[in-house]
């Protein structure tokens, strides 16, 4: 599965319907009480859309995008005509002073757009927007309009210099929704012919597509240790989990892998966090051989590759 970054031709007829919706678990007990499990804390939007095509052309045009997008497999943008604006009504011209993005430190430069809904209300929901339109996002600083800034891929506000401290950074936007098409245009995307020459898509669901990645079926799943701040070398085990985190209190310490003689080669066998703290650490091998140094605050993922007669550690 990947993203494509391409969109769904917009000629949608009224009739159309679109919304959002969450997977909540209702447990009636026997005295007439009720038990409700959140299964997601983000709505999943859902789009059910219609088309008149007016010609043969343009039904091949939509068929095309379905097989390029080889049915439910791929996502990929497309408007939802009730909300595609930072505006409070979804669909006004976007303003600076939209949606509040952060508070500058002085450190960060990165911040994400995201949309608030009951702003001020009891329960505020906030949805994390990654297919801003290009060329609608616009930002202030403490309220005045800067330029200064970039937008990347991930839908997150580059500054080439952190805003100070205390620096209120908002944003105002239009955006997309990922989608993918539902099971149903997956098995059949129906072309209906109503007339000579003239053809109408009766049925095109789609369904928004949350945080797509690849690590749901390429990563194993593991436990995890938290190591806190350690003052001496520590040799890690395998049943320490896939995650460990750690902070060293000085220099010159060492952290090392396990003998691999019974452990199955992979791309994740652990994942080191180095928390922070200042002082780099040395990732060895069982027999004191370094693999990588671990700078303070990085992340670093452990791979073993093994032939018939040897292994080797690999980071990346």
């Amino acid at each position: 599965m990947a993203f494509h970054d391409v969109s769904l031709p917009p000629e949608f007829q009224y009739g159309s319907s679109m919304g959002a919706g969450f997977s909540t678990i209702v447990q009636q007990t026997a005295s007439g009480h009720e038990y409700r499990v959140a299964r997601q804390s983000q709505s999943v939007h859902r789009m059910g859309l219609r088309s008149e095509l007016r010609t043969s052309q343009e039904a091949q045009t939509l068929k095309a995008f379905a097989l390029a997008r080889r049915g439910a497999l791929h996502s990929f943008r497309c408007k939802d005509w009730s909300d595609y604006s930072s505006a409070s009504n979804g669909q006004a011209t976007p303003t600076t002073l939209d949606m509040i993005l952060g508070t500058g430190n002085g450190t960060v430069t990165t911040y994400q757009l995201v949309k608030r809904y009951e702003v001020g209300g009891p329960n505020e929901y906030t949805r994390t927007i990654t297919l801003p339109v290009s060329g609608t996002v616009v930002a202030a600083l403490n309220g005045v309009t800067t330029t200064s800034f970039t937008v990347n891929s991930a839908g997150q506000i580059e500054f080439g210099t952190a805003p100070g401290v205390g620096v209120v950074i908002t944003a105002g936007f239009q955006f997309d929704v990922p989608v993918r098409f539902t099971l149903d245009v997956d098995r059949w995307t129906r072309l209906q012919a109503d007339a000579f020459g003239v053809w109408s898509l009766p049925s095109l669901d789609v369904q928004e597509v949350l945080a797509e990645v690849e690590w749901p079926e390429r990563w194993q799943n593991g436990g995890s240790k938290a190591l806190g701040t350690i003052s001496s070398s520590y040799r890690l085990a395998f049943n320490d989990g896939a995650l460990i985190t750690y902070q060293p209190s000085g220099a010159g310490l060492s952290l090392f892998l396990p003998v691999p003689t019974y452990q199955a080669s992979g791309p994740h066998v652990f994942t080191l966090l180095h928390t922070g703290g200042g002082a780099s650490i040395t990732l060895r091998d069982d027999a004191g051989a370094t693999v990588t140094t671990i700078t303070s605050g990085t992340t670093v993922r452990v791979g073993l590759v093994r032939t018939s007669t040897t292994y080797s550690w690999v980071t990346y």
